[in-house]
């Protein structure tokens, strides 16, 4: 009478992550991460820090290494636009890995530079260290 469908035959196997995680310019957040690609996908999330909230987009190209719980290579470049509410705008590049712990999670490790468009609003130097710790969980 009911036919339950499983997330893999909805999404395909390892194709949508979620995750939560801490970093800069996110703050505590989490997001979503859609595989578009053999090694390439995209990702938003939301994070939020006392009274500021972040949004950021990335494009993730996974370019190295192997697991042999993934058929995705654990090391990425990661390029992305982040906005704080009131605060900054930008646009980063990082390197990272992926440490798959088992074939549904794992651990991003990741860090790199980003460009502040809006640095004179706030006296801020244009040039931020980035990076951000999160755990993930493929559906």
């Amino acid at each position: 009478m009911f036919t339950f469908i499983n997330a893999n035959q909805l999404f395909g196997q390892e194709e949508v992550s979620i995750s939560t995680g801490f970093g800069l310019p996110e703050a505590l957040n989490i997001g979503i991460r859609y595989q578009i690609h053999d090694q390439a996908k995209i990702g938003l999330s939301v994070g939020w820090w006392e009274n500021d909230i972040s949004l950021s987009g990335d494009y993730y190209y996974h370019f190295g290494g192997s697991s042999k719980f993934s058929d995705i290579r654990p090391w990425y470049v990661r390029i992305g636009l982040n906005y704080v509410l009131d605060w900054w705008t930008g646009s980063y590049l990082r390197v990272g890995r992926d440490f798959n712990l088992g074939k549904s999670f794992g651990i991003s490790i990741d860090a790199g530079l980003m460009y502040n468009f809006t640095y004179r609003k706030h006296g801020l130097h244009p040039f931020i260290t980035v990076y951000g710790v999160s755990l993930f969980y493929r559906i």
